[in-house]
């Protein structure tokens, strides 16, 4: 069965679901990344991203979503994709919120650590780095993975702050 499974994409996409009317946009990028099917066969995983900007009154102002390239096997990779996504649509100093621990480490880290050769993700960070880097660490801070309603003022961020009704569920 296994020679009738079509391969992963080689390239990878980008979509627009909420096309801004001009770029670079500022406001709060919310990212994602996202595995399907591993549990069943690693032939049949699939990968994902998002990415999703909210104005200061939490209205969607940008979104889009798609495939990481071939060579981005994991979740933490599919996540760091995301980021890129991210700052390929918005101004530095846009504040993110992000639901991987790891790439939330690697950022705050620093480029040095996160682009070492030993690292699993250097070849993305090499990418996110040089578009983040007008950009304070602080901006970019862990959230609870998909939460809903019922974790509004009960669940905090990475920097403290509790999660709030303008954070949108992704």
């Amino acid at each position: 069965v296994k020679h009738i499974v079509p391969g992963r994409s080689k390239e990878a996409t980008f979509e627009w679901v909420v096309r801004p009317t001009e770029l670079p946009i500022y406001g709060k990028v919310y990212t994602d990344g996202s595995r399907i099917d591993a549990e069943v066969d690693p032939l049949t995983a699939r990968l994902g991203w998002s990415a999703v900007v909210v104005n200061e009154s939490g209205r969607t102002i940008a979104s889009a979503k798609g495939i990481p390239p071939e060579w981005t096997v994991y979740i933490p990779g599919a996540e760091a994709w995301a980021i890129l996504q991210g700052t390929n649509i918005t101004m530095p100093g846009s504040p993110y919120r992000v639901d991987c621990k790891p790439c939330i480490d690697a950022i705050h880290k620093g480029i040095k650590w996160a682009t070492a050769s030993c690292r699993l993700l250097a070849r993305v960070f090499n990418l996110i780095f040089p578009a983040i880097d007008d950009s304070p660490v602080e901006n970019v801070v862990w959230m609870p993975a998909h939460p809903s309603a019922r974790y509004v003022v009960v669940k905090r961020l990475g920097n403290g702050d509790m999660l709030t009704s303008l954070d949108p569920s992704l």
